[in-house]
């Protein structure tokens, strides 16, 4: 109706106007079929997106999982783990526990000075034979090489001519003292004046030495004047002999028992002096022995061998007359090790003082720290006591030694006292030389609430456990740290307690939560 009315001339002027109104209504229905078309293709695409990207959304409106893992991707402290990883997570709880500060100081492993020897040649000589290996385990006694020295050849013929002696004097004496013993019996027997028959019938198989003659012949004299005497005083009581001949034979009596007596004492006292002489003898050849033996044992180093006197015994690869027994030393190992170094070969020449081998028992090392003198007073040790090591060089870097001393003075040097604790490195897992932290009970302990070390996390310098929510997830919460003592660490804000937290499983969730920060 209205174009119809536009469209109506009125006059000269209006061919124009109708044109241009023509014009403008064509624009106006162009645009509206533009603007249609635009709305038509919007609600074509969110039909698309809302059926085939957000699962239904719009005919159902509630969240799909993959909503769900949106919305935990959204959240940049929550990880997420499959459920077989989530199995392999350890909680603990955190709780109140007695606390103590430490005084963490610097120290470095080393040698247990007990257990590693320097082998230095104890004699000039050849090396015979080297049998043993850099690196290579040794046990107690084995033998690491075979020096042949004309000193050791010496020594150990001294030990054995001062044995010989030894022996000899040791007979003598066994002799002295048998006669000794059988004189006295002998002397004791002929106090009652037995028959000479029958002494001599008692004492045919003992042994009395230049003795059975000495006693026995005046002895026998005695006898026989006594037998004469008694005789003599019949026939001078019946005037048949003079007096002059009684007088005589009984001065005769007189005679043989001071003889006899005079035989005796000389006997008991000879032999007595006899007896302690080779007594006396046989101890100086024991200390002869013994000062030989200790000789042998300053060139050899093994009291075994010293004592014995033993002679080492060519293997069957060596010939019979290229290594001289007598002179042949033997070095052993005291202790079970490693061997470390080597300094020689064979056929080498070596003087008494030069480097051989190093053998080392790394199965116990040393912790050796260094306790400032103005912090001395802030710590409690003895010794026996457990203190905990750090050693940053190792992946088992928490260990625990047990203080075996503590220096009396301070070092003039370093102005601190030095501390030795012993630890144990039966799997050689440390070594000798690593840097280490020593961690010192300070003060007194006291209540706090505390999670395991292996809980706490770090991260830019901001310290974090992580929290189980469920489903295999897990939160980040930052948390305030204090003291740290015996594995556990103090947390003084950020959760309660009785709050559980993951122990085993931590390096993982904070990797993936770096990761995802990436992403």
């Amino acid at each position: 109706m209205s174009v119809e009315r536009v469209m109506a001339p009125s006059s000269a002027g209006e061919p124009e106007r109708h044109r241009t109104t023509v014009a403008s209504g064509r624009e106006r229905l162009r645009r509206g079929l533009t603007g249609g078309v635009i709305l038509a293709a919007g609600a074509a695409a969110w039909w698309w997106l809302s059926t085939h990207h957000f699962g239904g959304l719009a005919g159902h409106g509630a969240p799909s999982d993959a909503d769900a893992e949106a919305t935990v991707a959204a959240d940049a402290n929550v990880v997420a783990l499959p459920e077989a990883a989530a199995r392999e997570v350890t909680l603990e709880r955190a709780v109140l526990r007695p606390l103590r500060d430490q005084l963490t100081v610097p120290g470095r492993l080393d040698y247990d000075a007990r257990r590693r020897l320097s082998y230095k040649s104890p004699v000039d000589g050849i090396v015979a034979r080297v049998l043993v290996n850099v690196r290579q385990k040794v046990a107690k006694g084995e033998p690491l090489a075979e020096i042949s020295s004309p000193d050791v050849g010496q020594a150990r013929d001294d030990v054995r001519r001062r044995e010989a002696d030894r022996q000899i004097e040791s007979k003598a004496a066994d002799w002295a003292a048998t006669i000794a013993t059988n004189v006295d019996d002998l002397l004791d027997q002929l106090e009652g004046h037995p028959p000479l028959e029958q002494v001599e019938s008692r004492f045919r198989d003992r042994v009395l030495g230049a003795y059975r003659e000495k006693i026995l012949a005046p002895y026998s004299r005695l006898l026989y004047v006594e037998k004469v005497i008694a005789g003599t005083q019949r026939l001078g009581a019946g005037g048949v002999l003079s007096g002059r001949i009684v007088e005589e034979r009984t001065s005769n009596v007189e005679v043989a028992r001071a003889s006899f007596a005079a035989a005796c004492e000389e006997a008991r006292f000879e032999t007595r002096q006899a007896h302690d002489r080779a007594r006396a003898a046989l101890e100086q050849a024991d200390r002869l022995v013994q000062v030989a033996r200790e000789n042998l044992r300053t060139l050899v180093g093994s009291k075994l061998e010293a004592d014995t006197a033993g002679a080492v015994t060519a293997d069957a690869e060596e010939s019979p007359g290229e290594v001289n027994a007598l002179s042949a030393l033997v070095l052993r190992t005291p202790f079970d090790g490693v061997v470390e170094e080597i300094f020689m070969a064979r056929g080498e020449r070596v003087q008494a003082g030069d480097p051989l081998f190093v053998v080392a028992d790394t199965s116990t090392l040393w912790v050796q720290a260094q306790i400032n003198e103005r912090q001395w007073t802030q710590v409690e040790l003895a010794e026996g006591q457990e203190v905990r090591v750090q050693v940053p060089g190792t992946v088992e870097h928490l260990a625990v030694a047990r203080i075996s001393h503590v220096g009396a003075t301070v070092d003039e040097a370093t102005r601190s006292v030095p501390l030795i604790a012993q630890l144990k490195n039966d799997d050689a897992h440390y070594k000798p030389g690593m840097f280490v932290w020593v961690a010192l009970p300070e003060g007194t302990s006291r209540e706090a609430l505390a999670v395991p070390a292996d809980a706490v996390l770090r991260h830019e310098g901001q310290a974090f456990v992580f929290v189980p929510e469920g489903d295999g997830r897990f939160r980040r919460v930052d948390v305030e740290t204090g003291i740290e003592s015996d594995g556990f660490v103090e947390v003084t804000s950020g959760i309660d307690a009785g709050r559980e937290v993951v122990t085993r499983g931590g390096f993982v969730l904070k990797s993936e939560l770096l990761l995802e920060d990436d992403q």
